[in-house]
């Protein structure tokens, strides 16, 4: 018996150490919390291994896979971005963070491709080379199209940083009262 009774002490202890463990750190909600923190303080690879992390735990938890997608725009992966931003919103179409951070990362990939466009067709555009003061030449006899230089073309400023979906406090909340009862 004395050699059972320590035994099943640290049996018990283990068991209650790892229940509390698992509880604590791998739920989705504590993994958002902490990426949500590493998030504020620019710590984004952080982040985004937290927020995949939680999506993992809970796949179907809109504001993980909006954190995550912010997270992924904010290591430059467009393309994961935007696969998160749509699944956060198929889940929950109602939440205005949600909303908000989809419609700044689809404004800013609109104005992104744009540039990306007119870097690759220059033809697009009516000025001559810069520096070359030469109009275009005529073609077959025809005017000269007018050379238009407004000088370099002024940095399209970035869309507002997106923000990573709050996660809510998980209290207890009181009892409603009905009809004047507890």
């Amino acid at each position: 018996m004395t050699r059972t009774l320590p035994a099943l002490v640290l049996l018990t202890a283990v068991a209650a150490f790892g229940a509390a463990c698992s509880s604590s750190s791998d739920s989705s909600e504590n993994q958002e919390k902490f990426g949500v923190r590493m998030a504020r303080m620019n710590l984004w690879r952080e982040a985004l291994f937290r927020f995949t992390r939680a999506v993992e735990i809970n796949p179907a938890d809109a504001g993980a896979h909006s954190n995550l997608a912010v997270a992924y725009e904010a290591n430059g992966d467009f393309e994961n971005a935007a696969k998160h931003y749509r699944e956060a919103m198929r889940l929950d179409k109602t939440n205005p963070f949600i909303q908000k951070n989809y419609s700044r990362y689809v404004e800013f990939n609109s104005r992104n491709k744009k540039r990306q466009q007119q870097k690759r067709d220059p033809s697009r555009t009516a000025s001559a080379p810069a520096g070359s003061g030469a109009a275009t030449p005529p073609v077959a006899g025809g005017p000269v199209p007018p050379v238009v230089d407004d000088g370099p073309t002024p940095p399209v400023p970035a869309a507002p940083a997106p923000q990573p979906v709050p996660v809510p406090e998980s209290r207890p909340q009181p009892p409603s009262l009905e009809g004047g009862r507890a």
